[in-house]
């Protein structure tokens, strides 16, 4: 190829590319001065070699920069994108009101008038081709303006329905819309040491804080659907931390949830000890290892208490699912090894599914999201997502204050203002007060009663509000105690199911206010009789 190739022309050329690069701001004058000084230097340098070579030396260099630049300029484009709105990711365009239609649709259906004893949902099924209410129970009918007759009161259950008459009133704190695209995938967005949104762990975290019922600072913070997958990821990976056989143990009356997962899925490495009284009075029993687990306050009768074993072969594992100010006086912040708790009693929101634990031990900590991961492989972002803003929404409120809140007013008033813990009290401490009256005007049963606490987070001395009241049978001839309740019309949980005999029964104080209209009537003519 002719020497000529590299003339004065191309020279020019050049130069004039890197001034206008210049004029660009590509880059700075003393860069580009020194480009152009190299390029006059090579010209006379290399004026004896091969021209070729020279033009070939040059092109690399100048197509290096080319690439360079555009690859420096794509960097900084997927930067950019990052910050735009979806539909401008790929070149594409999305109607920027792609969630007005579903908020209408939600927000039309809440508007259904069911009577006050039913709702119309986004996934309630139309009847006929006709959309219905969904009626609470012992209502019926197209709008439920209908009573069933000699409807039973269902009164067992520990759904906490009672919140939803709070939530209607703060709707807009406690929606979310989620767009189909969201967290789509398995671990984007999680922090896949504890199975946790960031976003999530923050409100929790703040939450402990706001509440004081337990130290969360400094601990792992794993999440599950739920608590029951969780205790019972704990119960295996105690068990595999040590490799020994352990005995699963906890006082009458216990949660009966721990006796159904050990004698379901235990196995060769954990399994049901009893009543851990019973566990800890048996000489053969000394040195074994034991996990007890201690509710606080208890289900089913509600009172404090504390671990029955100790030593270095026993393991605690506390459940703290009623452990808030609307169920129990905060008396003291805990700092134990291992702590659980429960989105659906504070939120009231079971179906979500959501529960957590606190851990002090890395190591056990990493075996129990081990179980859980291989379980399920994570708990749903939506539900997170659903945790995360109902939270944001309890906390919101109450950061806003100097100090504590007094307890004082009507449960409606605190809904109002989206003060839940003030609502759930204020709903608790009346229905318990409502039943331990009637209960009073007869010697058949005995009503377990609770004494006035102080509570921190209220600052001041206030009454019980358990979640559940815990009755007695006291008459021979009614050694079936949830039977007698069961014929009149009204049906409890049996103390069988809680590791005590059947003269006992405990009521829930966490349904519709209809259904203890329901039970008001059988209950009177029971208790008179």
């Amino acid at each position: 190829m002719s020497p000529n190739m590299i003339d004065g022309r191309i020279m020019d050329e050049k130069k004039q590319h890197l001034l206008e690069a210049e004029d660009s701001n590509m880059i700075d004058g003393r860069i580009m001065d020194e480009k152009i000084q190299h390029l006059l230097e090579a010209e006379d340098s290399y004026a004896a070699e091969d021209y070729v070579t020279i033009r070939e030396r040059i092109t690399r260099v100048m197509l290096f920069s080319v690439v360079m630049w555009n690859f420096l300029q794509w960097i900084d484009s997927v930067k950019q994108s990052s910050l735009q709105p979806a539909g401008q990711l790929s070149g594409t365009e999305t109607n920027p009101r792609w969630a007005h239609a579903a908020a209408e649709a939600a927000e039309e259906f809440a508007a259904y008038d069911c009577s006050g004893h039913g709702s119309v949902l986004l996934d309630t099924v139309p009847t006929n081709g006709e959309i219905v209410c969904e009626c609470h129970a012992c209502f019926t009918g197209p709008s439920c303006a209908e009573s069933v007759p000699d409807c039973l009161a269902q009164i067992d259950s520990g759904d906490p329905v009672m919140y939803e008459y709070y939530w209607k009133q703060n709707a807009e704190a406690g929606t979310l819309v989620t767009p189909p695209w969201y967290r789509m995938s398995y671990r984007e967005g999680m922090n896949m040491g504890t199975g946790c949104t960031l976003a999530l762990e923050k409100q929790i975290r703040t939450l402990h804080k706001m509440v004081g019922n337990a130290a969360a600072d400094g601990k792992i913070l794993l999440v599950s659907s739920g608590s029951s997958p969780l205790l019972l990821s704990i119960m295996q990976a105690l068990s595999y931390q040590k490799q020994a056989s352990y005995s699963a143990v906890a006082a009458a009356p216990f949660y009966e949830l721990y006796r159904r997962q050990t004698d379901y899925f235990g196995d060769n490495r954990f399994a049901w000890g009893g009543d851990a009284k019973l566990f800890a009075q048996d000489p053969g029993n000394a040195g074994k290892d034991a996990m007890e687990f201690v509710t606080y306050p208890n289900n089913p009768d509600f009172r404090t208490r504390q671990p029955t074993l100790n030593g270095s072969h026993a393991h605690i594992i506390y459940d703290f699912a009623y452990y808030w100010p609307h169920m129990s006086a905060i008396t003291r912040e805990f700092d134990e090894d291992i702590m659980t708790f429960t989105l659906s009693k504070v939120t009231g929101h079971a179906g979500t599914r959501i529960g957590w634990g606190l851990f002090k031990d890395p190591s056990l900590a990493a075996l129990v999201q081990m179980m859980l991961v291989t379980n399920s492989l994570g708990v749903s972002h939506d539900a997170q997502a659903r945790a995360t803003q109902l939270l944001r929404a309890v906390t919101s409120t109450y950061l806003k204050d100097n100090g504590p809140v007094p307890f004082a007013l009507p449960a409606a008033q605190y809904a109002k203002e989206g003060r839940i813990f003030h609502y759930g009290r204020a709903v608790l401490e009346r229905r318990y007060k409502w039943l331990e009256q009637i209960f009073a005007a007869s010697d058949r049963f005995s009503f377990l009663k609770h004494d006035p606490e102080y509570c921190a987070f209220f600052g001041q001395t206030l009454e019980p509000s358990p979640a559940y009241a815990w009755v007695y049978c006291n008459r021979k001839e009614d050694e079936d105690c949830y039977n007698l309740f069961l014929n009149a019309g009204i049906s409890l949980y049996r103390g069988s199911a809680y590791g005590v005999t059947d003269r006992h029964v405990r009521f829930s104080l966490l349904k519709r206010d209809s259904d203890y209209e329901v039970m008001e009537k059988y209950l009177l003519k029971l208790v008179a009789a």
